[in-house]
């Protein structure tokens, strides 16, 4: 099997989304046989239900200002297929891209590798033979079973914990703290930014029995909106590039994250101050337009609507949300949180296998429009001289961002 261009082999990947299983140990024999690359990389590795992208980049933003070489393995994708892997923040090129897609094409169809594991075994490789000097692994789904959970990382980053993908991970939080927990190593050192007592004493569990030091992040001081999000964390005054209340916690792991790494790089308080200045996750609170003023946010789950809640309150008035989400969602109690503050709140479909239908998103005084351009022309109509707020599920954000925006505004945000 050969692929002749980079649109065949990604749409081969895709079709592979569902392939595989949610297991670990194929994965683990298949890269066994190849000589376990991924033990030759330092890594560092990041689970918890939200805020995971956006501690990774805060983190390869610092890293990257000390001048290291940084990989970055996220998901899933904002803009293109090749945005999952990362140098320095830039893409995977196609070229780079197909070729490992045909290197590995015989392994993919022999060992029926999911989408998710494909994405994995490249990107190993491809930060091999970048000779990167760290790669950031997000976790994409839990963390003990995960395809990421191959590596060995020197620190490991767990974010807040919340109620998700509870078929496949439990319906308590103790249940989906032990997933996350899976991450853990023997002997290497957890970091977390949850606060809540019935997960911190998961990890603390597991952390004891692998001998793995316990930590969590200090208290952000003297936060405020000006000009972005101004705090103190520790001896450092912090400034982000983000309206996002949310994001303080998610950028207090990085900095955590970042000081265990000073012991073995040279990482400096300069470095973390000014990788964090300008550094913003798109998709996640985004600014993408001011006239009219369209903000984008990858509110996926009831915490991170909850999360978003906390400075959408703050947005110009009137606020209107068109929000979208994926069928297995609490969506009624996400709805319900967003009916609280908005003055309007439209639903709508997208394309794709999961997303929930428009029937299932009717819920409460919403109002329902099934093409998603209608929706967000609506949206964008109804919000005249406040704030059209579009959240939901990352693959509709997604979709929004390449898709929809670039024909209503005429421009790709």
């Amino acid at each position: 099997m050969k692929f002749n261009d980079i649109q065949s082999f990604i749409d081969y990947t895709t079709n592979r989304m569902n392939k595989g299983r949610f297991s670990l140990d194929h994965f683990k024999a298949l890269l066994e046989s190849l000589g376990n690359p991924q033990y030759r990389l330092k890594t560092v590795h990041i689970a918890g239900t939200n805020g995971k992208g956006s501690t990774t980049n805060y983190l390869r933003a610092i890293l990257q200002a000390s001048g290291l070489r940084v990989g970055t393995f996220t998901s899933p994708h904002l803009e293109v297929h090749n945005d999952r892997i990362r140098i320095n923040d830039v893409y995977i090129s196609d070229e780079q891209l197909l070729y490992y897609g045909n290197r590995f094409a015989k392994l993919i169809e022999e060992n029926n590798l999911s989408m998710f594991e494909i994405d994995t075994l490249i990107a190993i490789h491809f930060f091999l033979d970048q000779d990167v000097d760290i790669a950031l692994f997000e976790v994409g789904l839990g963390g003990r079973l995960d395809a990421t959970n191959v590596i060995i990382p020197m620190i490991s980053l767990i974010t807040t914990i919340g109620f998700d993908h509870m078929d496949i991970l439990g319906d308590t939080l103790a249940l989906i703290s032990m997933e996350k927990a899976g991450i853990v190593k023997e002997g290497v050192p957890l970091y977390t930014s949850e606060d809540k007592p019935e997960c911190l004493d998961v990890f603390k569990q597991i952390c004891t029995e692998r001998n793995a030091k316990f930590n969590t992040i200090k208290e952000a001081r003297n936060i405020e909106l000006k000009y972005g999000i101004r705090f103190n964390y520790d001896n450092l005054s912090i400034h982000l590039n983000t309206s996002a209340l949310y994001q303080v916690k998610n950028a207090s792991l990085a900095i955590e994250g970042a000081r265990y790494l000073s012991n073995y790089f040279e990482i400096n308080d300069d470095d973390i101050i000014n990788g964090l200045k300008d550094t913003q996750w798109k998709g996640r609170f985004e600014l993408v337009s001011t006239n009219p003023h369209i903000i984008i946010d990858g509110a996926h789950n009831t915490h991170g609507i909850s999360a978003l809640i906390e400075s959408a309150q703050y947005l110009p008035k009137p606020l209107v949300i068109v929000f979208s989400a994926l069928r297995d969602k609490e969506t009624d109690v996400m709805l319900d949180d967003l009916l609280s503050i908005a003055d309007e709140v439209i639903v709508t479909e997208f394309d794709f296998y999961r997303a929930a239908s428009l029937d299932k998103l009717s819920h409460g005084n919403v109002l329902a429009i099934q093409n998603n351009h209608e929706a967000i022309q609506k949206g964008i109509d109804l919000s005249q001289n406040g704030t059209c707020l579009i959240t939901g599920s990352l693959y509709f954000i997604s979709q929004v961002r390449q898709l929809i925006l670039p024909k209503i505004l005429g421009v790709k945000p």
